[in-house]
């Protein structure tokens, strides 16, 4: 974890330096909600999407008028639900039977990198749209059962690096010269298996989330 944090600080730094010679910078702080899913199989499909969290920091840097490229580091958080039914049993000393089942939530803990061209669309520059990739580095993971954590963790079952594309709209409201908040609806199509375990039928598992993204972006 921390020769990651260290490789990600010093490209972000070249990033910042090689940004300078190319136009002008602006910085941005992320805050937002994500609406996380997966793919792959049945038993994948069977888990219920969730909100959950994301913040962050970016680095916007800018080619021309219309066009410029924007990095993000943010620590992003994937939430499933599921429920797990039980055979109905009436039990009155034991609710979580008589009720017939159980709820899971599953959250998944990342360090999402994306890297997208940004276009903003028409004189005003009042909106945008964004695209391009992201790797995710997986920190860790939680799991409750009725809304009570369990203890102990299965880390090793995912896997550490995970990546995708993503593409997002958005509109920009300028405060004075220096500040603007953004607000940015952006889906992320993962195209790597996140799990190290076996699947069913030996196929993948895949991510698909919708961030809605508020940012803002700021000059020194």
């Amino acid at each position: 974890m921390k020769k990651f944090l260290s490789a990600l600080a010093v490209l972000f730094a070249a990033f910042y330096t090689s940004a300078q010679e190319a136009g002008p910078v602006k910085f941005g702080i992320n805050a937002g909600a994500t609406y996380a899913g997966i793919r792959g199989n049945d038993v994948a499909r069977s888990n219920n999407s969730t909100i959950d969290y994301l913040i962050g920091i970016s680095l916007e840097v800018s080619l021309n008028d219309d066009f410029s490229i924007i990095g993000s580091v943010n620590y992003e958080r994937l939430a499933l639900t599921r429920n797990v039914p039980f055979i109905a049993v009436d039990d009155p000393f034991d609710p979580v039977l008589s009720e017939g089942g159980y709820g899971t939530r599953l959250t998944l803990q990342h360090i999402t990198v994306p890297i997208n061209l940004k276009y903003y669309i028409g004189q005003s520059k009042g909106y945008y749209v964004n695209g391009g990739l992201f790797a995710r580095y997986f920190l860790d993971e939680s799991v409750r059962i009725n809304g009570a954590k369990v203890d102990g963790s299965s880390y090793g079952s995912f896997q550490d690096f995970t990546y995708g594309v993503n593409l997002g709209l958005g509109m920009r409201f300028p405060i004075d010269e220096k500040n603007a908040i953004n607000v940015e609806v952006r889906d992320n199509l993962g195209l790597s298996n996140i799990t190290r375990q076996p699947t069913v039928n030996g196929g993948s598992v895949k991510t698909n989330s919708v961030n809605l993204i508020v940012n803002w972006e700021f000059d020194f």
